[in-house]
């Protein structure tokens, strides 16, 4: 079941960065940085959820160093955007996805 929880909360995350990045299309002319982490995380969101899913139940190193790397960036994420006092409810909603997924895969260990 923790394996579960990991693809489940990677692929709730990869939902949630899919949508902001798909409502935002001008990021990517008018911040290309801020674009280009998006898409990062997005595709970090989903190599995890498809290595949960290619472990098979019992979370791989692979999986744990994904989920890890995502946890870390959910969280600084969390931190810059506490800094400048813009903290919304998407970004705490990353950083516990991250923290779920991160939780799951070393439960599966």
């Amino acid at each position: 079941m923790p394996a579960a929880l990991t693809q489940a909360a990677a692929l709730a995350g990869a939902a949630d960065t899919g949508a902001f990045l798909a409502r935002r299309t001008r990021l990517f002319r008018d911040a290309p940085g801020r674009a280009f982490g998006s898409t990062a995380m997005f595709g970090l969101w989903l190599a995890v959820a498809a290595s949960s899913r290619a472990d098979g139940g019992r979370t791989g190193a692979r999986t744990l160093g994904l989920a890890s790397a995502n946890a870390a960036g959910q969280l600084a994420m969390l931190g810059v955007h506490l800094r400048h006092g813009i903290a919304g409810p998407r970004v705490w909603l990353g950083a516990a996805l991250g923290g779920a997924a991160l939780g799951g895969a070393v439960a599966s260990r």
